[in-house]
């Protein structure tokens, strides 16, 4: 399975404090998927991509936004495990532009895909990057039973 986590927009990679950060959680992840990076200036950049995606299975979008389901760690790693239990080949979380998904989007996606939340707090583009590689990487940790989870 393939994990690509998406940004919109936020500061060039070369100039993002928590680059390497990110990365390192990715790389631990790929015992568990392969994992990588885009970045698109605008949303349509990102629905383009996303169109060129498609393949044997659709990929399995998750659109980052504070109105989207908040789940725990636990229940991520559940979501995830059961993407790839049902064959999924590409998962995909994406942060949106600065000034949130445009409004047909949301309404779009929260009908149809889904909305995820990492809390009710607004968050800079670089730490919410960094907050769901390491999500991601916890949630990899879990179904592969390593100890880097403890629950708490």
């Amino acid at each position: 399975m393939q994990i690509t986590l998406v940004n919109i927009g936020g500061r060039a990679r070369s100039k993002d404090p928590f680059e390497a950060l990110v990365c390192d959680y990715l790389k631990r992840s790929a015992g568990v998927a392969r994992c990588d990076t885009q970045a698109f200036r605008e949303e349509r950049g990102l629905f383009d991509w996303l169109a060129g995606q498609r393949g044997r299975t659709d990929p399995q979008v998750l659109l980052l936004d504070a109105t989207g389901r908040r789940m725990t760690s636990e229940e991520l790693a559940v979501w995830l495990g059961s993407r790839r239990a049902e064959g999924a080949r590409h998962v995909i979380f994406a942060i949106g532009p600065a000034d949130g998904w445009s409004e047909p989007v949301r309404a779009e996606w929260k009908g149809h895909h889904g909305l995820l939340s990492l809390g009710p707090m607004t968050l800079a583009h670089q730490l919410a990057r960094l907050v769901m590689a390491e999500q991601i990487y916890r949630a990899c940790t879990i179904l592969t039973g390593h100890p880097y989870h403890k629950g708490h």
